[in-house]
């Protein structure tokens, strides 16, 4: 019996890049998300210490690509257990 391992360090390769490329567009969702500074009440942006979590609004298109991100990810973690899963095939 031999074994490939140029096959096991293929896998392995794509199965990293695949699995940091998931956490960065998780990421970059969540700094989608977390974007808009809350004007105080004289119309200037406020200082990071006075601010409260999520006192800023998001712009929409922010939270569109934040969505798109998050609809990435929950696609890709749906492809692989469909993938792993032989009953789904």
């Amino acid at each position: 019996m031999e074994i490939d391992f140029a096959s096991i360090g293929t896998v392995a390769g794509v199965g990293f890049v695949a699995a940091v490329g998931i956490v960065l567009v998780y990421t970059l969702g969540l700094r989608l998300l977390g974007t808009g500074q809350p004007l105080d009440t004289g119309g200037e942006r406020t200082q990071y210490a006075e601010e409260t979590p999520r006192s800023g609004h998001t712009p929409p298109a922010a939270l569109a690509g934040a969505v798109l991100c998050f609809a990435v990810c929950v696609a890709a973690v749906l492809a692989g257990i469909w993938l792993t899963i032989p009953q789904f095939h």
